[in-house]
């Protein structure tokens, strides 16, 4: 039995190539068995339950479907582009779904996912931002808003933010980059201190992992990085001392 996680894919329609390599390992690379953790920002945008995005990515909801009934066990984790996603999967019994994160037990390997949005403890301000977007008012307003809307203005702040913010960690000035990388390492080390053996995080595109010694036991960081530009996702094999990367 195996165990797929991957973050961050941000498909932008259903032409994405990156959208057919997801529909692929839904359908022919995972079996009875596995389970597949969806870490959030699969999708650039996808809020609601709204007929526009469920008939948009159509085909991922049957390929989940078609999943479960071949023994697959299926978590989504919301990320910052998707969210408020509980309509959308109230059909599919195979799908589990998370706020922010998953902790699971595989044997005796505990393992936690989480798509990492909230790492960065001293952002308040997109700690405010998330709880808004999250909220009654928010709730009620994509509720009563067309979805042609939702997806305008949802493709405008996505190319604001590519156009004024670096995509990659490596892409930041030095000192921020070590930043980021420690805020995530330190999270990490705390969960695996709480009793953890592997923590994947994702969110902020970054293609890092650490290797950590608590006390006498082993554990593992691992981000799953930016597929899109990085190529890969992330496995774990029942029995296996660590994640690795796999190609998508």
């Amino acid at each position: 039995m195996s165990l797929f996680i991957f973050s961050d894919l941000h498909i932008l329609d259903a032409n994405d190539p990156i959208y057919r390599s997801l529909l692929t390992l839904l359908n022919k690379r995972v079996a009875q068995g596995d389970t597949v953790i969806l870490a959030g920002d699969i999708f650039d945008l996808f809020v609601g339950n709204k007929s526009l995005f469920r008939e948009r990515y159509s085909e991922f909801f049957n390929a989940l479907s078609l999943a479960g009934d071949r023994g697959v066990k299926i978590h989504y984790i919301e990320g910052n582009h998707d969210f408020l996603m509980r309509g959308a999967f109230k059909r599919l019994s195979a799908v589990s779904l998370h706020a922010k994160e998953l902790s699971l037990q595989f044997g005796n390997q505990r393992i936690f996912v989480a798509h990492g949005d909230t790492v960065d403890r001293s952002d308040y301000g997109y700690r405010l931002l998330r709880a808004f977007f999250r909220s009654f008012v928010m709730r009620f307003f994509i509720l009563l808003c067309p979805g042609s809307w939702l997806d305008r203005i949802g493709r405008t702040s996505s190319r604001y933010s590519r156009e004024n913010k670096p995509i990659l960690v490596t892409d930041f000035s030095l000192e921020e980059r070590e930043r980021i990388r420690c805020l995530y390492r330190s999270y990490a080390a705390e969960k695996l201190a709480q009793g953890y053996d592997f923590v994947a995080l994702g969110h902020c595109h970054d293609l890092d992992e650490m290797q950590f010694l608590i006390g006498d036991r082993a554990g593992q960081y691992i981000n799953v990085g930016f597929p899109r530009l990085h190529g890969s996702i992330l496995r774990w094999d029942i029995g296996s001392e660590k994640i690795y990367r796999e190609p998508l």
